[in-house]
């Protein structure tokens, strides 16, 4: 019977290691996505102190999607 007990903490360890893998990946991927969207709102409020005329250009340099972001950061890095 202890046997039997310690084989089944054995599979619900290996199930839970396998649950934090997950919950892990799942996390850094959104504590990076909304690294790059605190960035991108910060860089369009600094965009409030240029002048009008170049107000417009500042906003379009931040309005690259986090998509578009990670797959051009991964064509210079090589990942």
């Amino acid at each position: 019977m202890r046997f039997t007990r310690e084989l089944r903490w054995i599979d619900d360890s290996r199930r839970y290691s396998w649950l934090w893998v997950c919950l892990c990946v799942v996390v850094v991927a959104c504590t990076n996505r909304q690294a790059y969207e605190g960035l991108k709102a910060g860089h369009r409020s600094g965009c409030l102190e240029y002048p009008e005329s170049e107000y417009q250009d500042c906003v379009e340099e931040s309005e690259t999607s986090y998509h578009d972001y990670q797959r051009e950061r991964d064509e210079i890095v090589g990942d």
